[in-house]
């Protein structure tokens, strides 16, 4: 998986999320034998974030103090990391 996507991505949604008060930032981890970069939303009602790893694998986790959620994902094309930040919109009540 293509890492710099999910900048791409974040980059193409940044303006409905800023209109929408959403607090966001796509950061890259330190370079390992398994990089990742991830997605973290928040707004004032819940958080989320996706955490996506070159070999494909993705898990997003979301929720509030009292409650949240998690699923994980095996991705293989951009189109499916777009999906997958879609998903993570639709948990935080974006979408």
């Amino acid at each position: 998986m293509d890492l710099a996507a999910l900048h791409e991505i974040a980059d193409q949604r940044r303006s409905a999320w800023n209109a929408a008060g959403v607090r966001w930032a796509a950061t890259d981890g330190p370079l390992t034998d398994k990089p990742a970069a991830w997605l973290a939303l928040s707004t004032l009602q819940v958080e989320g974030q996706l955490t996506v790893w070159v070999s494909g694998e993705a898990e997003m986790d979301w929720g509030t103090l009292e409650r949240g959620g998690s699923r994980h994902y095996e991705l293989d094309t951009r189109e499916s990391l777009g999906a997958c930040v879609a998903d993570l919109e639709k948990a935080l009540g974006l979408a």
